[in-house]
């Protein structure tokens, strides 16, 4: 019988601990998605100039980890352009919407939303499609360490909010 009410509390123990564990997670993880969505506002609100300011710094921090060689720089300036006008189609995406959202006085059209929503992510996947273009041939010319690098900097700008 002892043996059992051992089992037991063990049990409860270790039960309690995992839904304290998961609380914990889930707080975490809610606190990291409303740090991310304010990161976003704040990175919407920039002008169309600094939005292109921070894609050039970028290109240069993405060439400079890189550290392409002399043939792998032929490569490099049609990726770099690509990069350059996916930022500034996005900068000026961004200025659009909210010039909108600040003269909107109707209540909002749930379908005409839908609708703008779906234009939206037809042009992300152009955009996206154009950079994997422009990428391809610096991504062929690279060796196997520049591709791993190049692979986790392409994912990192993939969620980065002039790219969605």
């Amino acid at each position: 019988m002892r043996n059992s009410m051992s089992l037991v509390t063990a049990a409860a123990l270790i039960a309690g601990a995992a839904l304290t564990g998961s609380a914990l997670a889930q707080d975490r993880q809610d606190r990291q998605d409303r740090q991310d969505r304010q990161d976003r506002s704040r990175h919407t609100e920039l002008p169309a100039n600094q939005v292109s300011d921070r894609a050039d710094a970028r290109s240069a921090r993405i060439r400079a980890d890189l550290r392409l060689t002399p043939e792998q720089e032929n490569n490099w300036a049609g990726f770099e352009g690509a990069m350059r006008d996916i930022s500034k189609k996005q900068a000026e995406r961004d200025a659009t919407l909210r010039a909108d959202r600040a003269q909107q006085k109707a209540p909002v059209d749930v379908i005409e939303q839908m609708r703008k929503g779906a234009d939206s992510m037809t042009e992300h996947a152009v955009d996206q499609k154009q950079l994997a273009d422009a990428a391809q041939p610096l991504f062929a010319s690279l060796n196997d360490q520049q591709k791993r690098r190049f692979t986790e900097v392409l994912v990192r700008i993939g969620n980065e909010p002039d790219f969605n």
